[in-house]
Protein backbone atom coordinates (compact mmCIF):
# COMPACT_ATOMS: atom_id res chain seq x y z
CA UNK A 1 0.00 0.00 0.00
CA UNK A 2 1.04 3.81 -0.91
CA UNK A 3 2.00 5.74 1.88
CA UNK A 4 0.24 8.85 1.81
CA UNK A 5 1.97 12.11 2.43
CA UNK A 6 0.74 15.80 3.53
CA UNK A 7 3.00 18.20 2.24
CA UNK A 8 2.42 22.24 3.34
CA UNK A 9 4.34 24.65 0.95
CA UNK A 10 4.95 21.80 -1.72
CA UNK A 11 5.09 25.05 -4.31
CA UNK A 12 8.07 25.93 -2.43
CA UNK A 13 11.91 25.46 -3.17
CA UNK A 14 12.45 23.04 -1.01
CA UNK A 15 8.55 21.45 -1.23
CA UNK A 16 8.43 21.39 -4.54
CA UNK A 17 11.86 19.34 -5.07
CA UNK A 18 10.74 17.03 -2.05
CA UNK A 19 7.03 16.65 -3.98
CA UNK A 20 9.25 15.67 -7.00
CA UNK A 21 10.94 13.25 -5.56
CA UNK A 22 8.19 11.52 -3.43
CA UNK A 23 5.79 11.06 -6.65
CA UNK A 24 9.05 9.45 -8.09
CA UNK A 25 9.55 6.97 -5.55
CA UNK A 26 5.94 6.34 -5.54
CA UNK A 27 3.82 8.05 -2.47
CA UNK A 28 0.67 9.51 -2.86
CA UNK A 29 1.19 13.06 -1.99
CA UNK A 30 -1.35 15.69 -0.54
CA UNK A 31 -0.35 19.32 -1.58
CA UNK A 32 -1.92 22.13 1.22
CA UNK A 33 -1.37 25.07 -0.47
CA UNK A 34 -2.73 28.87 -0.38
CA UNK A 35 -5.38 30.00 -2.94
CA UNK A 36 -3.86 31.58 -5.64
CA UNK A 37 -0.48 30.51 -5.03
CA UNK A 38 2.15 29.88 -8.25
CA UNK A 39 1.92 26.29 -8.76
CA UNK A 40 4.70 26.38 -11.96
CA UNK A 41 7.32 24.13 -9.72
CA UNK A 42 4.74 21.48 -9.53
CA UNK A 43 3.32 21.20 -13.20
CA UNK A 44 3.03 17.95 -14.48
CA UNK A 45 2.85 16.26 -11.11
CA UNK A 46 0.40 13.52 -10.36
CA UNK A 47 -0.51 15.16 -6.97
CA UNK A 48 -3.80 15.94 -5.38
CA UNK A 49 -3.88 19.68 -4.29
CA UNK A 50 -5.92 20.88 -1.17
CA UNK A 51 -6.55 25.13 -0.87
CA UNK A 52 -6.04 26.09 2.68
CA UNK A 53 -4.40 28.43 5.25
CA UNK A 54 -2.61 27.20 8.35
CA UNK A 55 -3.52 30.17 10.06
CA UNK A 56 -7.47 28.77 9.59
CA UNK A 57 -7.46 26.65 12.34
CA UNK A 58 -10.96 24.57 11.98
CA UNK A 59 -10.45 24.34 8.51
CA UNK A 60 -6.50 22.82 8.81
CA UNK A 61 -8.51 19.48 10.98
CA UNK A 62 -11.02 19.55 8.46
CA UNK A 63 -8.23 19.07 6.12
CA UNK A 64 -5.95 16.67 7.95
CA UNK A 65 -8.87 14.42 8.72
CA UNK A 66 -10.14 14.18 5.41
CA UNK A 67 -6.22 13.35 3.81
CA UNK A 68 -5.45 10.84 7.02
CA UNK A 69 -1.77 11.02 6.49
CA UNK A 70 0.37 8.43 7.28
CA UNK A 71 3.27 10.96 6.90
CA UNK A 72 3.50 15.14 7.09
CA UNK A 73 6.18 17.40 5.88
CA UNK A 74 5.70 21.00 7.01
CA UNK A 75 7.62 23.28 4.86
CA UNK A 76 5.07 26.17 4.81
CA UNK A 77 6.77 29.29 5.92
CA UNK A 78 6.93 33.13 6.00
CA UNK A 79 10.44 34.78 6.18
CA UNK A 80 13.11 36.31 4.70
CA UNK A 81 14.70 36.79 1.52
CA UNK A 82 16.97 39.05 0.35
CA UNK A 83 17.83 40.03 3.93
CA UNK A 84 14.06 41.71 3.80
CA UNK A 85 11.55 41.02 6.79
CA UNK A 86 8.37 40.10 5.79
CA UNK A 87 5.17 41.35 8.28
CA UNK A 88 5.68 40.87 11.17
CA UNK A 89 2.36 39.47 12.64
CA UNK A 90 2.18 37.00 9.27
CA UNK A 91 5.64 35.56 10.43
CA UNK A 92 4.22 34.88 13.72
CA UNK A 93 0.49 33.58 12.45
CA UNK A 94 2.11 31.32 10.06
CA UNK A 95 5.33 29.91 11.05
CA UNK A 96 4.15 29.75 15.15
CA UNK A 97 0.50 29.45 14.80
CA UNK A 98 0.09 27.70 11.81
CA UNK A 99 2.53 25.23 12.95
CA UNK A 100 0.70 24.61 15.80
CA UNK A 101 -2.52 24.52 14.30
CA UNK A 102 -1.50 21.69 11.81
CA UNK A 103 0.85 19.58 14.77
CA UNK A 104 -2.33 19.69 16.74
CA UNK A 105 -4.84 18.53 13.76
CA UNK A 106 -2.22 15.84 13.09
CA UNK A 107 -2.87 14.63 17.30
CA UNK A 108 -6.17 13.80 15.76
CA UNK A 109 -4.95 10.86 13.36
CA UNK A 110 -2.16 8.12 13.82
CA UNK A 111 0.83 9.06 11.75
CA UNK A 112 3.91 7.38 11.51
CA UNK A 113 6.11 10.50 10.59
CA UNK A 114 5.86 14.64 10.98
CA UNK A 115 8.91 16.13 9.97
CA UNK A 116 8.48 19.90 11.43
CA UNK A 117 11.03 22.29 8.95
CA UNK A 118 13.35 25.05 11.28
CA UNK A 119 15.96 27.30 10.66
CA UNK A 120 19.47 28.05 11.18
CA UNK A 121 18.31 31.52 11.84
CA UNK A 122 16.86 30.18 15.64
CA UNK A 123 20.32 29.78 16.65
CA UNK A 124 21.35 33.62 16.52
CA UNK A 125 24.78 34.43 16.65
CA UNK A 126 27.61 31.95 17.89
CA UNK A 127 31.51 31.99 18.29
CA UNK A 128 31.24 28.31 16.58
CA UNK A 129 29.47 25.60 14.89
CA UNK A 130 25.83 25.54 15.89
CA UNK A 131 25.07 22.62 17.58
CA UNK A 132 21.52 21.05 18.03
CA UNK A 133 21.74 21.40 21.73
CA UNK A 134 22.65 25.00 21.79
CA UNK A 135 20.81 27.95 23.93
CA UNK A 136 18.77 29.37 20.82
CA UNK A 137 18.89 33.35 21.19
CA UNK A 138 17.22 34.57 17.49
CA UNK A 139 18.19 38.07 16.24
CA UNK A 140 15.20 38.41 14.53
CA UNK A 141 11.45 37.63 14.28
CA UNK A 142 11.96 34.81 11.83
CA UNK A 143 14.33 33.06 14.18
CA UNK A 144 11.98 33.27 17.42
CA UNK A 145 8.89 32.22 15.30
CA UNK A 146 10.71 29.05 13.90
CA UNK A 147 12.50 28.22 17.48
CA UNK A 148 8.37 28.59 19.00
CA UNK A 149 7.49 25.73 16.29
CA UNK A 150 9.96 23.89 16.95
CA UNK A 151 9.86 24.20 21.23
CA UNK A 152 6.07 23.13 20.48
CA UNK A 153 6.40 20.39 18.12
CA UNK A 154 9.29 19.04 20.67
CA UNK A 155 7.17 19.28 23.22
CA UNK A 156 3.97 17.35 22.03
CA UNK A 157 6.45 14.84 20.69
CA UNK A 158 7.70 14.08 23.95
CA UNK A 159 4.52 14.92 26.53
CA UNK A 160 2.06 12.81 23.86
CA UNK A 161 4.52 10.39 22.44
CA UNK A 162 4.66 12.01 18.92
CA UNK A 163 6.56 10.93 16.22
CA UNK A 164 7.75 14.64 15.49
CA UNK A 165 10.97 15.62 14.18
CA UNK A 166 12.36 19.13 13.39
CA UNK A 167 15.02 19.82 10.48
CA UNK A 168 17.09 23.60 11.11
CA UNK A 169 17.93 23.97 7.24
CA UNK A 170 21.02 26.37 6.66
CA UNK A 171 21.28 27.35 3.03
CA UNK A 172 20.15 25.16 0.73
CA UNK A 173 20.42 25.67 -3.06
CA UNK A 174 19.73 24.11 -6.17
CA UNK A 175 16.65 23.75 -9.34
CA UNK A 176 13.80 25.75 -8.32
CA UNK A 177 15.14 28.23 -6.08
CA UNK A 178 13.28 31.30 -5.21
CA UNK A 179 15.12 34.07 -7.15
CA UNK A 180 14.67 36.38 -4.63
CA UNK A 181 17.85 33.81 -2.89
CA UNK A 182 21.09 35.06 -3.04
CA UNK A 183 22.50 31.78 -4.88
CA UNK A 184 19.59 32.00 -7.90
CA UNK A 185 20.51 35.41 -8.33
CA UNK A 186 24.07 35.19 -8.96
CA UNK A 187 22.91 31.99 -10.71
CA UNK A 188 20.81 33.68 -13.24
CA UNK A 189 23.28 36.82 -13.53
CA UNK A 190 25.82 34.68 -14.32
CA UNK A 191 24.35 32.63 -17.20
CA UNK A 192 22.38 36.13 -18.34
CA UNK A 193 26.34 37.62 -18.25
CA UNK A 194 24.98 40.35 -16.31
CA UNK A 195 26.81 42.21 -13.15
CA UNK A 196 26.72 40.51 -9.81
CA UNK A 197 25.68 42.86 -6.82
CA UNK A 198 26.69 41.53 -3.58
CA UNK A 199 26.20 44.23 -0.45
CA UNK A 200 27.92 41.61 1.72
CA UNK A 201 30.45 39.57 0.16
CA UNK A 202 32.38 38.63 3.08
CA UNK A 203 29.06 37.11 4.67
CA UNK A 204 29.73 33.49 5.47
CA UNK A 205 27.72 30.77 4.73
CA UNK A 206 27.06 26.78 5.27
CA UNK A 207 25.68 25.66 1.59
CA UNK A 208 23.76 22.21 1.40
CA UNK A 209 22.88 20.69 -2.23
CA UNK A 210 19.10 20.40 -2.59
CA UNK A 211 19.07 16.61 -3.11
CA UNK A 212 21.13 16.02 -0.51
CA UNK A 213 18.48 17.77 1.53
CA UNK A 214 15.44 15.96 0.10
CA UNK A 215 17.65 13.08 0.90
CA UNK A 216 17.24 13.94 4.90
CA UNK A 217 13.86 14.11 4.97
CA UNK A 218 12.78 10.62 3.16
CA UNK A 219 15.31 8.74 5.88
CA UNK A 220 13.42 10.62 8.21
CA UNK A 221 10.36 8.63 7.53
CA UNK A 222 11.45 5.24 8.77
CA UNK A 223 13.66 7.14 11.73
CA UNK A 224 11.19 9.43 13.17
CA UNK A 225 9.61 7.30 15.91
CA UNK A 226 13.14 6.95 17.39
CA UNK A 227 13.76 10.22 17.17
CA UNK A 228 10.50 11.61 18.43
CA UNK A 229 11.37 14.91 19.89
CA UNK A 230 14.83 15.33 18.52
CA UNK A 231 16.42 18.25 16.62
CA UNK A 232 18.47 17.99 13.72
CA UNK A 233 20.70 20.29 11.52
CA UNK A 234 20.60 20.23 7.97
CA UNK A 235 23.84 21.76 6.41
CA UNK A 236 27.30 20.43 4.84
CA UNK A 237 29.32 21.50 7.91
CA UNK A 238 31.81 23.74 5.58
CA UNK A 239 31.32 27.03 5.38
CA UNK A 240 31.78 29.39 2.29
CA UNK A 241 32.68 33.24 2.12
CA UNK A 242 29.86 34.57 -0.20
CA UNK A 243 31.86 35.52 -2.52
CA UNK A 244 34.54 32.68 -3.11
CA UNK A 245 30.75 30.57 -3.66
CA UNK A 246 30.11 33.44 -6.59
CA UNK A 247 33.07 33.39 -7.66
CA UNK A 248 33.26 29.78 -8.65
CA UNK A 249 29.51 30.02 -10.15
CA UNK A 250 31.04 32.67 -12.70
CA UNK A 251 34.42 30.39 -13.17
CA UNK A 252 31.85 27.18 -13.95
CA UNK A 253 29.84 28.70 -16.26
CA UNK A 254 32.24 30.27 -18.02
CA UNK A 255 30.42 34.05 -17.57
CA UNK A 256 31.46 37.57 -18.41
CA UNK A 257 29.73 38.78 -15.47
CA UNK A 258 31.39 41.35 -12.97
CA UNK A 259 31.14 41.20 -9.55
CA UNK A 260 30.30 44.52 -7.96
CA UNK A 261 30.80 45.37 -4.41
CA UNK A 262 27.25 47.27 -2.83
CA UNK A 263 26.65 48.99 -0.02
CA UNK A 264 27.17 46.89 2.98
CA UNK A 265 24.04 47.44 5.38
CA UNK A 266 25.55 45.59 8.53
CA UNK A 267 22.50 42.88 10.16
CA UNK A 268 22.09 42.13 13.70
CA UNK A 269 21.83 38.52 12.68
CA UNK A 270 25.09 38.73 10.20
CA UNK A 271 28.09 36.74 11.40
CA UNK A 272 31.35 35.29 10.82
CA UNK A 273 30.54 31.73 12.15
CA UNK A 274 27.56 30.97 10.16
CA UNK A 275 28.08 26.90 9.75
CA UNK A 276 26.23 23.39 11.08
CA UNK A 277 27.69 21.21 13.25
CA UNK A 278 26.75 18.23 11.37
CA UNK A 279 27.85 14.87 13.36
CA UNK A 280 24.41 14.08 15.32
CA UNK A 281 22.44 14.00 11.72
CA UNK A 282 25.68 12.40 10.52
CA UNK A 283 25.41 9.81 12.58
CA UNK A 284 22.01 8.99 13.64
CA UNK A 285 20.88 9.08 9.82
CA UNK A 286 23.95 7.41 8.62
CA UNK A 287 23.81 10.56 6.06
CA UNK A 288 26.64 12.50 4.43
CA UNK A 289 26.28 14.98 1.43
CA UNK A 290 26.51 13.26 -1.93
CA UNK A 291 27.68 16.67 -3.81
CA UNK A 292 30.00 19.15 -2.48
CA UNK A 293 29.99 22.46 -3.54
CA UNK A 294 31.58 22.19 -6.99
CA UNK A 295 29.87 19.37 -7.71
CA UNK A 296 26.24 21.06 -6.51
CA UNK A 297 26.76 24.12 -8.38
CA UNK A 298 27.71 22.29 -11.66
CA UNK A 299 24.73 20.63 -11.96
CA UNK A 300 22.21 23.75 -10.62
CA UNK A 301 23.74 25.83 -13.13
CA UNK A 302 22.52 23.09 -15.84
CA UNK A 303 19.44 23.56 -14.16
CA UNK A 304 19.25 27.34 -14.06
CA UNK A 305 20.64 26.97 -17.70
CA UNK A 306 18.13 25.07 -19.09
CA UNK A 307 14.73 27.06 -17.04
CA UNK A 308 16.21 30.71 -17.21
CA UNK A 309 13.07 32.46 -18.76
CA UNK A 310 11.20 31.27 -15.44
CA UNK A 311 13.35 33.58 -14.11
CA UNK A 312 12.74 36.73 -16.15
CA UNK A 313 8.95 36.80 -14.62
CA UNK A 314 8.06 38.58 -11.27
CA UNK A 315 6.40 34.91 -9.64
CA UNK A 316 9.32 32.91 -9.32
Amino acid sequence: MKHKVLITGANSFIGSNLTRKLVQEGFEVHCLVRENSDKWRLEGLNIKFWIGDLRERESIFEIVKKINPDIIFHLATAGIYAGVEGNEKDILDINFFGSKNLIDACDEIDYRCFVNTGSSSEYGIKNRPMNEDDVCSPMNVYGISKNMACKYGQMIAKTKNKPIVSFRIFSPYGAYDHKDRLMSYALVNALKEEDIVLNNPYGVRDYIFIKDVVELYLRAIDNAEKAKGEIFNVGSGNQEFILNVVEEIIRISNSSSRIIFGEYKPRSYDNKIWVADMNKTKEFFNWKPKKNLKQGLKESIEWFKNNLERYSNETS
